[in-house]
């Protein structure tokens, strides 16, 4: 579709414009300014007077570059720099290198280069310490931003460069999408030469790797997740849903992990009591991310398969970020479990990614381009991983009603920045 209005000039006064906007709005809530320097601040405020501009720009300067690089030049550096840049990040990740200059601190090449037992192949004239970008001072910072990094680079990359050919092997001549776990990407990846075979979560358990602890890919998923929930707007999605309505409430965190998410509601809402559940091997991890919580005596922990029949009775059920990694048939299995246990008014509280309407009546795009780029490539990490995906609206709600009639829809919550929303489900008889 011919766009006449964009133009590197007109573009050029919008971004001035909509950094206008978001300058302004950071200013006027005392908010820190962006900077590339280690001490800038990891996010900007999650208002949505900041966050609007902040994604418009973004998109503006997107387009920008696109009409700048021109359509030759724009294709060879997809072919080219995505390859490079990954290696580059895995190369930051295996060898560690966010904690090998300090912060606040420089390190040499040659400090470097002993300190991970590889030659150093050049000289860079100039200087030759280096210190910590906005970016790397982040990563440093907290052991779970690093694990989310390892998680993408060592557990999805390797399955996400045989994409095609699961595509190729499994689908060809079916007429319907597969919902089986089998099926995905990960199956066909290699590790060091061996072919997994397996599912991502009996891959991430089982794993052995010289010098590491059985399952510690497994761990990671669960550092990482952590690290997930810091970039989500976590808390402001959480509070879209009406929590004190429940009153004095009993809430289970179903797949809770070691209760990040159970923290933020016990904290936020003092009626609440959180029980989380999970796998018996995760209560280790739980305990010690609960225990110095002057929370902890309204948290619990409960093991437990979401494959298997609830046993606990509560006013709530949370689930935080599981139905993606399964296709619909499993969710569906999930929350016939939950039946045994339901009583009439008994919330079920989804928190997960709300993928928009591409358009609204009048054509336009619904949410920013950064937002629907983000759900894109999550929504190929969830096939890769689990061959499952991303939902919109419509699709929760066919999900939900065939796992049973009696589930209600009673609403979609979301906020400005966020691709992750609440998906409010009530349980009548």
């Amino acid at each position: 579709m011919n766009q006449p209005d964009l133009t590197l000039e007109s573009l050029a006064a919008r971004v001035l414009n909509l950094t206008t906007v978001l300058t302004t709005a950071l200013q006027e809530r005392n908010s820190p300014q962006p900077s590339f320097s280690q001490d800038a601040p990891d996010f900007l405020s999650p208002a949505p007077e900041v966050q609007g501009p902040r994604l418009q720009l973004i998109e503006t300067l997107t387009k920008m570059l696109h009409l700048a690089t021109g359509p030759t030049e724009y294709l060879l550096h997809q072919c080219l720099l995505p390859n490079a840049d990954g290696l580059i990040v895995d190369f930051l990740n295996r060898f560690d290198i966010w904690h090998l200059v300090p912060l606040n601190g420089s390190a040499s090449y040659a400090d470097i280069a002993t300190a991970i037992q590889l030659p150093e192949v050049t000289e860079t004239p100039g200087s030759d310490r280096i210190i910590h970008s906005a970016a790397s001072a982040y990563v440093a910072r907290d052991a779970a931003r690093s694990a989310f990094i390892g998680h993408c680079m060592e557990d999805v990359r390797p399955a996400a460069a045989v994409g095609v050919d699961a595509l190729q092997k499994f689908y060809l001549g079916l007429k319907e999408h597969s919902e089986e776990q089998e099926h995905c990407p990960t199956y066909l990846a290699s590790d060091r030469g061996k072919v997994r075979g397996t599912s991502y979560w009996e891959f991430a358990e089982t794993y052995e790797e010289p010098g590491k602890p059985k399952g510690y890919r497994a761990e990671r998923f669960a550092l990482a997740m952590k690290a997930l929930s810091q970039t989500q707007l976590t808390a402001q999605v959480l509070d879209k849903f009406d929590w004190e309505s429940l009153g004095d409430a009993t809430v289970v965190d179903v797949g809770g992990s070691t209760g990040h998410i159970s923290l933020l509601l016990a904290k936020a809402h003092p009626r609440l009591k959180m029980i989380v559940q999970d796998f018996p091997e995760v209560e280790t991890s739980f305990n010690e991310a609960i225990a110095s919580s002057e929370y902890a005596s309204r948290i619990s922990f409960h093991a437990y398969n979401f494959f298997e029949p609830q046993t606990l009775t509560a006013n709530a059920y949370l689930f935080k970020s599981i139905f993606h990694d399964w296709s619909d048939k499993y969710v569906v299995q999930i929350l016939r479990n939950l039946l045994p246990v339901l009583k009439s008014g008994v919330h079920i509280i989804i928190f997960d990614n709300i993928i928009p309407p591409d358009h609204d009546e009048h054509g336009k795009p619904v949410v920013p381009l950064p937002t629907r780029r983000l759900l894109g490539a999550v929504d190929l990490q969830m096939f890769v991983n689990h061959n499952s995906k991303e939902r919109k609206a419509s699709d929760w709600t066919e999900v939900v009603k065939r796992a049973d009639s009696r589930f209600e829809l009673m609403g979609f919550y979301t906020v400005v920045g966020s691709p992750m929303g609440i998906v409010d489900v009530v349980f009548n008889t």
